[in-house]
């Protein structure tokens, strides 16, 4: 039986067809399959385009689509051959002799191809081989959705074997506000010189009670409220000081599985999301743009996000960096933080019979810094040209108008009937030689109960005891607290 050519040929669109199923596989629980299609359908034009392009020139189908293929898997699979040539020194990883290199090799390859024959084999053998992988995710995918337990960060259910305490008591709403990057106050004041009391002194005032010297378990965000959300340190992290790009893809995880959020659920709570992150049942509404997500997560080792990753920075240095995708990177921040607080406050003036768990998310006054120390906007230039400790400063007045603002909303709508969690998820980051990354754990804290009754809560709290706290004082439940520490956490090279 002769196989036909296009069949022999097809290999050219199964390669990026294989590349996006296999990142969605790996990133099914983040990536959004209609997503996936999309990016295919991208990557199998450029196939094609590719293939146009040396057919003119070699005048054979199955040669055109061996050289164009072998250009797609250089493109998509570069970071594969990138790093471990970096990692052990070898000097073609630079990119300067990398790129030349490859366009030599594609020159050296069409010459040669265009005097042999076709090789009808080696086409049959990689379009087999691409059906078999994608064969096999697709098994993999099959294991996943039955409920297998996958490898990756996972954080222990405290809840697991134990009956929910207390049927009687009462539940009142719980609005759990994070105010992204926000420093405890005294080190604003001990280490940055910046006197923050207005705002101690409106949260003392409304009846808060304030953990002065809380900190954070872990100083990035999504490990952060991944440990929160479920009272737990986290499991899974190998190389805590060398993160790989699938210890922040699987970061995501435990807030999705938030024990926390689904104790509540059990306990005939409603959820409210207004954060960028996905809760049990309650996928994220908010867009967010610091986190890998949805097809970034499977465009990570292209050449594409390893030249914006290298060289977009010495690019952004040399020119005004203030087009239209920075721009829009700037107003979706800001909408995303504006939406959060103006839905959290529109859902504190509903009254449904069942109580609500709110968890509102604001990057604020997290980067980009947009309203200066007199609340007026800041030029495209300037947020661009400075992220540093005056400017993040500089916005703190902007975003402590916003913590009133909701906190007050909340107050005044629920007639002082709710539970109100203002925290931050970290404090602020500067990485340099005066400023001990110590302080980037201490974090906002302080916590609105309806009768100010605060027994159990302590000055040094950290994150990961502050839900034990707060379901043993409104469920009368046994929860032990656990040891307060850090984890300091760092990319890996």
């Amino acid at each position: 039986m002769k196989i036909p050519t296009w069949f022999r040929c097809s290999f050219l669109l199964l390669l990026p067809v294989f590349f996006v199923f296999h990142g969605y596989v790996g990133n099914s629980a983040f990536v959004r399959f209609t997503d996936c299609m999309g990016l295919a359908g991208i990557y199998c034009w450029a196939a094609l385009g590719l293939f146009g392009l040396f057919f003119l020139f070699l005048k054979q189908p199955l040669k055109a689509a061996l050289v164009a293929t072998f250009c797609m898997a250089f493109y998509l699979f570069f970071g594969y051959l990138h790093d471990p040539l970096r990692k052990h020194g070898i000097f073609l990883h630079r990119y300067t002799i990398l790129l030349p290199l490859f366009v030599v090799v594609i020159v050296l390859i069409t010459l040669w191809l265009r005097s042999r024959a076709p090789f009808n084999r080696l086409g049959l053998f990689l379009t087999v081989l691409l059906l078999f992988s994608m064969a096999a995710d697709a098994i993999a995918l099959a294991w996943k959705g039955s409920g297998r337990p996958m490898q990756g960060i996972a954080a222990s259910s405290i809840f697991e074997g134990q009956q929910p305490g207390c049927d009687t008591c009462s539940r009142p709403d719980i609005y759990l506000l994070i105010f992204d990057e926000y420093s405890a106050s005294h080190t604003l004041r001990d280490v940055f010189h910046y006197d923050n009391s207005g705002l101690d002194s409106f949260l003392v005032h409304s009846g808060f009670h304030l953990q002065a010297k809380s900190r954070a378990n872990y100083f990035i965000t999504p490990f952060s409220m991944g440990s929160m959300l479920n009272l737990s340190y986290l499991k899974g992290i190998a190389h805590p000081e060398a993160l790989q790009p699938d210890d922040y893809t699987n970061s995501f995880e435990p807030i999705r599985k938030s024990a926390a959020v689904n104790f509540l659920i059990s306990r005939g709570y409603d959820v409210v999301n207004n954060s960028p992150f996905d809760l049990p049942g309650h996928p994220a509404h908010l867009a967010q743009t610091f986190i890998a997500a949805k097809t970034r997560l499977i465009t990570s080792h292209t050449l594409f996000n390893y030249l914006v990753r290298d060289v977009g920075a010495w690019v952004t240095d040399r020119l005004e960096p203030t087009g239209p995708k920075f721009v829009s990177s700037i107003t979706e921040m800001e909408r995303t933080n504006v939406t959060a607080i103006q839905n959290t406050i529109w859902e504190s003036t509903r009254h449904p019979e069942r109580p609500r768990f709110v968890y509102m998310h604001a990057f604020l006054p997290h980067e980009p810094h947009i309203f200066d120390s007199a609340r007026h906007r800041r030029s495209q230039e300037e947020i661009a040209r400075a992220s540093d400790p005056a400017t993040y400063l500089g916005y703190l007045p902007y975003t402590n108008d916003r913590v009133r603002e909701v906190i007050t909303a909340i107050k005044q709508n629920s007639q002082g009937k709710a539970v109100i969690l203002f925290m931050s998820d970290h404090g602020y980051r500067d990485w340099n030689d005066r400023i001990d990354p110590a302080c980037f754990f201490y974090n906002q804290n302080a916590v609105y109960f309806p009768g100010g009754d605060y027994s159990g809560f302590y000055d040094e709290i950290t994150n990961v005891n502050q839900f034990r706290v707060v379901f043993t004082k409104l469920f009368h439940l046994n929860l032990p607290l656990l040891k307060d520490s850090t984890v300091t956490l760092r990319d890996g090279k």
